[in-house]
């Protein structure tokens, strides 16, 4: 309780020590002192900051200025979270509000939530509003569509929060999802942003399929009228069944005649010898047989000896390192949020 009190003791400090910049006592919910917008883009994106503030009990602001003046040594956050006491912005008692504020001629920004503001923009969400979906618009210096930006993604974050599932690195992919799904998507042209930041169109499926049909279908039509039309010039050409055109009218006159052997048939046939012998008296006769040698030639059978060799593998995980860039997340007297340079 001692903690809470000198917290609070701080900020209202804080807030009557800064020497605020010269603003209007009452101001809107989108208030353009630094003229980056139109008339009517300034009233366009009021009327919808406080649209969302009605339907979702959360005021949601934008507050630019041409410098902050001389605030010493504190940054935009300070003067930030000066401005929203002063003012007494913020919706209902616990005066919950998302802040976004610029001051032009340092560049700096900053972008503050209170009260039920932190449940439904938590620093995770903060970042991805900021890196990925305004300061990259406002650093090509595209005011309207980057502060529009602003305002539909903290649309989106009060809506996931109003259902109890605060926009976080939770469920970072089902958001994801759901903004891609056919019942959320544009039914005539849309953009989608790779994980490397580049985007890509997409088309819906009746207007994928008209284009393959004209890109497939078309040539092939006409390359079968061509076809068909070539075919047509040929009906002259028909099978011949004899070869008379070839022969001259004179007849057929030899010229010279040769005889060429392809190939020489040889036959050979074995003729047995015979040997016989032998003499009279005794009865006995005799004979010889020529003898014969047999050989068999003996052979080796050799077989290689063979290694089997497994290389051992080593699986290796790279640690990652998550770095965010270009912001100080800061939390102090019920007030977080993020400062920088855009």
């Amino acid at each position: 309780m001692k903690k809470t009190g000198i917290l609070l003791l701080l900020m209202l400090t804080l807030t009557f020590a800064l020497p605020l910049p010269v603003l209007a006592s009452e101001l809107d919910a989108v208030t353009d002192a630094a003229d980056l917008l139109t008339k009517t883009e300034r009233e366009e994106l009021n009327d919808r900051a406080e649209e969302l503030a009605q339907q979702y009990q959360c005021a949601v602001y934008i507050i630019t200025l041409e410098e902050m003046g001389d605030v010493g040594d504190f940054d935009a956050y300070d003067l930030a979270t000066a401005i929203y006491t002063k003012h007494n912005f913020g919706y209902g008692e616990e005066k919950s509000g998302l802040m976004f504020f610029l001051s032009m001629a340092e560049r700096d920004y900053a972008l503050i939530s209170y009260g039920y503001g932190n449940t439904a923009f938590t620093d995770y969400g903060k970042d991805v509003l900021l890196d990925q979906n305004v300061l990259p618009l406002l650093g090509e210096d595209a005011y309207y569509e980057g502060f529009t930006a602003y305002l539909d993604t903290a649309e989106n974050y009060l809506s996931m929060a109003r259902d109890g599932k605060p926009f976080d690195m939770e469920n970072a992919l089902a958001y994801e999802d759901e903004k891609s799904s056919p019942e959320t998507a544009d039914t005539r042209f849309e953009t989608e942003r790779s994980s490397e930041g580049e985007v890509h169109p997409r088309y819906n499926e009746e207007e994928y399929k008209s284009r393959v049909t004209v890109v497939i279908l078309l040539p092939l039509i006409l390359a079968t009228a061509l076809c068909i039309h070539w075919k047509g010039e040929m009906k002259t050409a028909v099978t011949a069944r004899t070869a008379t055109r070839y022969i001259p009218s004179d007849g057929f006159q030899l010229t010279e005649q040769k005889d060429t052997f392809l190939r020489r048939t040889e036959t050979r046939r074995r003729i047995e010898n015979n040997s016989t012998g032998g003499y009279s008296g005794g009865g006995n006769s005799g004979g010889s047989r020529s003898g014969g040698t047999n050989t068999r030639s003996g052979g080796t059978s050799t077989r290689s000896g063979g290694t089997s060799t497994r290389s051992g593998g080593t699986n290796t995980r790279s640690s990652g390192t998550n770095t965010r860039s270009g912001g100080t997340n800061t939390r102090s007297g019920g007030f977080s949020g993020r400062s920088g340079k855009f």
